[in-house]
């Protein structure tokens, strides 16, 4: 396929399939050993599916092109892992670009995969999982309400969040969902309509919206770890 571009087409049958989907990856890099951490990725899947999202998938080896220049964001030399002419991607947001100007229909879509960013600590990993969405002829008001909905069926108890204004490349009217974890606000999503010059490049007419959403993270808030390297424990 064009692109090095995967579709999953958003049935149930291929939900079943999702375990051997992952075993036909080449040039991918696989850490994770957690059984029960793959089960946890594959009901997030699942819970995408059933709100009619198609899932994309993009290679984790990256062309600069399509991880910085077209979704407006500056090369950051300290804060990547490069290889000769490619770059271990920095987001998941890879796949507008690849699969918008040759394959777009007006439906919402969805890429989860692994990311590399030369960050570490409590909160920051330099591999982790993340989620990222594009959405069609949405309001604002109904992502937060997807949102907030997805965070409800994984936490299945009362929980404190705050929504705040901010700034993105690739975004215009970006906000960010936080969490309140351990006496501290916990960064777990961010959305927003989707910047004008990546419709432009990619020629499409029509208002859409996209956000990510940091999968460890939210597996670091469900199980009350420490540290979110406890995830792959």
């Amino acid at each position: 396929m064009k692109n090095n571009l995967h579709i999953i087409k958003n049935n149930f049958l291929n939900n079943l399939k999702i375990k051997n989907f992952y075993k036909k990856e080449h040039n991918n890099i696989n850490i994770i050993n957690n059984n029960f951490y793959n089960k946890f990725i594959i009901r997030i899947k699942k819970f995408f599916f059933f709100k009619s999202f198609i899932e994309l998938k993009t290679p984790q080896i990256e062309q600069y092109f399509y991880n910085f220049k077209l979704l407006n964001i500056l090369k950051k030399d300290n804060g990547s892992f490069y290889l000769k002419n490619k770059i271990l991607r920095t987001h998941t947001s890879c796949f507008q670009n690849r699969f918008l100007k040759n394959y777009f229909v007006k439906n919402n879509y969805f890429n989860l995969g692994k990311v590399f960013r030369n960050d570490l600590d409590n909160t920051h990993l330099i591999c982790f999982h993340q989620l990222d969405f594009f959405i069609y002829n949405y309001k604002i008001k109904n992502i937060l309400n997807l949102l907030l909905n997805f965070f409800s069926f994984f936490i299945k108890k009362k929980f404190f969040f705050k929504i705040r204004k901010t700034k993105f490349p690739f975004t215009i009217n970006s906000f960010e969902i936080d969490l309140f974890n351990n006496f501290e606000w916990l960064e777990l999503a961010g959305f927003g309509e989707t910047n004008k010059n990546i419709l432009i490049n990619n020629k499409i007419n029509y208002k859409t919206i996209a956000g990510g959403i940091g999968i460890d993270r939210l597996f670091f808030y469900i199980k009350k770890l420490k540290t979110i390297k406890k995830v792959y424990d």
